[in-house]
């Protein structure tokens, strides 16, 4: 992971440890499909690569869309 990503890396976690995504707790679809799809594709991509569209590695915050609530959950 790039040096300058890491406190982008580390909101990603933190957003991530909110998202009841394993465990007793875990909620299909819980997490909103924006932000998820970009969690994923920076993983995949080790931090290097912005998601397709995207000027740049967004912050959780950042994402377009981030605030709507996930289809599912409506």
């Amino acid at each position: 992971m790039p040096a300058d990503e890491q406190a982008t890396a580390a909101a990603w976690q933190t957003w991530l440890a909110s998202q009841h995504t394993t465990g007793n707790g875990a909620v299909p679809d819980y997490a909103n499909p924006e932000q998820m799809n970009r969690y994923t594709w920076y993983q995949a991509h080790g931090w290097t690569v912005p998601y397709p569209g995207d000027q740049k590695i967004y912050t959780p915050s950042q994402v377009p869309g981030a605030p709507l609530p996930s289809a599912d959950q409506q």
